[in-house]
């Protein structure tokens, strides 16, 4: 399993039972989030990234979900040395409403409070809430709920949004791209990712959804983890592992949000 963090301490295999890792093939070079489109913070306010405080290179995405709370994946802001738990939040920073990671638009927010899933074990629940030390001037999305179960059937498409590699071991995007890509069955993701070396399946439909192009070709990357996956205008997902980027019949993970509903919107009020 490879996790989605641009982080190189994050970004490792996990060498996980029943999990197949191939060498990267030598397919096309995508110059897009792995072959996707220009996209705008304009139309997709909600969109940030993550960086290294006083550096300019998106390690991770994330959703405002209220003016001065972001949603991303645990992983993101996990120390990963001795079990879940938060780095300083003041080593991580967030960029609001800037299209080019290399302009100086937008807004730079500092990280006042880190908090991760209780249940986050490295793999499963990997979601993390972030308090700023400002609020932001950018709409904040909806999370998808209990009641929005018809946006995660299977063969709908969600678009993914991210500045992550633009290919497998590739380069950051300069840009903010998009992509669309069709939900898949629970079954495949099962299927596909295996059971760890106690016997349990890997994917855990309660905290995860699976989503990908059979063909490969078009995926999100390593720098995306944490960010939006959105349909009909809800956040239903959050990027978080796959194997490699856009390789055909492997089936991406992403953080399920309905099920975290009620917890981010507990975060929200602290």
């Amino acid at each position: 399993m490879l996790l989605r963090s641009g982080i190189a301490l994050a970004a490792v295999l996990l060498g996980l039972t029943g999990t197949a890792v191939a060498d990267p093939g030598d397919g096309d070079v995508s110059t897009q989030v792995v072959g996707g489109t220009r996209a705008s913070t304009k139309d997709n306010p909600f969109a940030v990234f993550m960086v290294f405080t006083g550096k300019i290179t998106p390690i991770c995405g994330g959703s405002i979900v209220a003016p001065n709370k972001i949603l991303t994946a645990a992983q993101c802001v996990d120390e990963g040395v001795t079990g879940p738990k938060p780095v300083p939040p003041g080593s991580r920073q967030i960029v609001a409403g800037r299209d080019d990671f290399r302009s100086t638009t937008g807004t730079v927010a500092n990280i006042t409070k880190i908090v991760l899933h209780e249940k986050y074990d490295g793999i499963s629940f990997d979601f993390a809430v972030l308090t700023l030390d400002r609020k932001l001037t950018q709409k904040p999305i909806q999370l998808a709920g209990a009641l929005d179960s018809g946006l995660y059937k299977p063969g709908k498409n969600a678009t993914v949004l991210g500045w992550g590699d633009t290919t497998e071991d590739g380069e950051t995007s300069q840009f903010l791209l998009k992509a669309s890509i069709p939900i898949l069955h629970d079954a495949d993701c099962t299927k596909f990712w295996g059971k760890d070396d106690e016997g349990v399946d890997i994917y855990d439909k309660k905290s995860m959804m699976c989503a990908a192009h059979k063909g490969g070709k078009i995926d999100a990357c390593q720098g995306d983890s944490g960010g939006p996956f959105v349909a009909g205008g809800k956040l239903i997902g959050t990027v978080q592992s796959g194997i490699g980027c856009a390789r055909p019949n492997s089936p991406a993970i992403y953080g399920r949000v309905s099920t975290v509903n009620a917890w981010v919107k507990q975060q929200i009020l602290y």
